[in-house]
């Protein structure tokens, strides 16, 4: 059989020239692609050996594709042979030649080789959209005017999507499943041995009692309105979870990565932010911020600080992070500042639904939780109950249909001066794999550290009190 056919079309000979592929002929069998068509006129059934992974845009020649894709309409409710096919391809060409299409199960004898020849085609459109990947790498590359990251971004996406479609879909047995829950739980169970928890640490005990701490292939939303605390809750998640041994990269939109770092050695350190910020701190404090400034300096914890990332980026971040072993868990803030690819006729609500989707699917292709930070609608304001629902957030409904778990951060001090300064509940609005409800916290706001509850001094002195590793948490 030829490997390479002269014949081309009209298609790939444009990417060809778009590419300067003109000398090239892109890999192709037209003896397996004849071979595959022709057995699934032959046989009835043969279609269903290869349905689940063949695909009309795998075939080379436009004819056989054609000729693919009207096996396909005539297969959702007929049976398949020459006379029915030759009739729905009749319907968008009257002109269709049928002795042409006969001849196709001239040379095939059965269906018991649809298969290996279904499989010779799917490798060669691999390598066609490998080739043409690359060179269009090539081509870019010689544009000074070209970002290099992004260019890199772009090329390691594109070979992202050629390895995704080298999944087949095929069928599991329920038997290997059992045997693969019975080693996850047999983990779980050592971990729990081991002192360890069984996700990653979410800061808090008591919220981890519930959700197990943050769950692999999980998205995770935290919301709340301005000035509850998102951002502080989300580095006292990082900070808490690293010095557990997780690996942390953090995200930030808004702020730097210099404030996000300051916030981190305040709350370690245990010394007031105000006299931090304003160069007067006590030899004390000082003492106290030099500690603590070594304690956060080891922590892994990786951050990006760029403005307007797309969701992209931040998948190509993280997945390059993972490949070297320090993304246990992403932390992103806030979703609502996350570039989208702007499109014709593209509303809010489909931005944001596309870039939860696809950081649902990253956290599941990367095993790693993923906790996204939220802004809440203005509803809530308008409320006598202050603490937020699921309809409060923000710009789309995808956010609740794609999120495992939704939380949302409450201090009824923003709302009451009356209230306690320094509580505050979680309210645990969605949950997959387990309860809803309200979890209590303790919150030092002039430090952003959050606790289960107070330190053991009852006193509360800011700064005046055990660090983290000191308590029974």
């Amino acid at each position: 059989m030829a490997r390479f056919s002269e014949r081309q079309t009209m298609k790939n000979k444009h990417e060809e020239n778009n590419f300067n592929l003109q000398n090239i002929v892109l890999p192709h069998n037209e003896e397996a692609e004849k071979a595959t068509i022709g057995a699934m006129l032959l046989e009835k059934n043969a279609v269903y050996e290869v349905i689940d992974f063949l695909k009309p845009e795998m075939f080379y020649d436009e004819f056989l594709k054609s000729i693919y894709e009207a096996i396909l309409k005539v297969e959702e409710n007929s049976k398949v042979d020459l006379i029915t096919v030759a009739e729905e391809l009749k319907k968008t060409n009257e002109n269709v030649d049928i002795t042409r299409i006969t001849l196709l199960t001239v040379n095939v004898c059965s269906a018991a080789h649809i298969k290996t020849h279904a499989t010779i085609i799917y490798q060669d459109y691999l390598r066609r959209k490998l080739i043409l990947s690359c060179a269009k790498t090539v081509s870019d590359s010689e544009d000074a005017s070209v970002d290099v990251s992004d260019l890199i971004d772009n090329h390691l996406s594109n070979i992202e999507n050629i390895v995704n479609n080298t999944i087949e879909n095929e069928t599991i047995p329920i038997s290997s499943v059992v045997d693969e829950s019975f080693e996850a739980y047999q983990e779980r169970v050592k971990r729990v041995n081991e002192g360890q928890s069984i996700g990653v640490h979410t800061g808090l005990n008591r919220l981890d009692r519930v959700l197990n701490g943050f769950q692999a292939g999980s998205l995770n939303i935290i919301a709340a309105r301005p000035a509850m605390g998102k951002t502080s809750f989300m580095l006292n998640i990082a900070r808490k979870a690293a010095k557990r041994g997780h690996n942390i990269f953090i995200v930030s939109l808004e702020m730097t990565n210099v404030s996000l770092v300051d916030r981190m050695i305040i709350a370690e350190s245990g010394i007031d932010s105000g006299n931090y910020k304003a160069g007067r701190l006590t030899s004390e404090e000082y003492e106290l911020m030099i500690y603590g400034r070594e304690r956060i300096a080891s922590l892994p914890i990786e951050i990006n600080d760029t403005a307007l990332m797309t969701v992209q980026q931040i998948k190509s971040q993280a997945k390059k992070l993972k490949r070297k072993g320090k993304c246990d868990i992403v932390l992103i803030d806030y979703l609502q500042l996350i570039e989208a690819q702007h499109m014709k006729d593209r509303t809010k609500n489909n931005e944001i639904s596309e870039i939860t989707r696809t950081l649902k699917i990253m956290a599941k292709e990367l095993s790693v939780p993923v906790v996204l930070l939220s802004q809440l609608n203005r509803e809530v304001e308008r409320r006598t109950d202050k603490i937020p629902i699921l309809a409060d957030l923000r710009d789309s409904g995808a956010i609740e249909q794609d999120a495992d778990v939704v939380l949302f951060i409450h201090r009824e001090h923003y709302y009451n001066d009356n209230a306690n300064k320094h509580d505050g509940i979680v309210r645990i609005a969605k949950n997959r794999e387990g309860m809803v409800g309200d979890v209590k916290f303790w919150v030092d706001e002039t430090i952003s550290d959050f606790r289960d509850e107070a330190p053991r001094n009852s006193t509360f002195v800011s700064g005046n009190y055990e660090r983290d590793d000191d308590l029974p948490f």
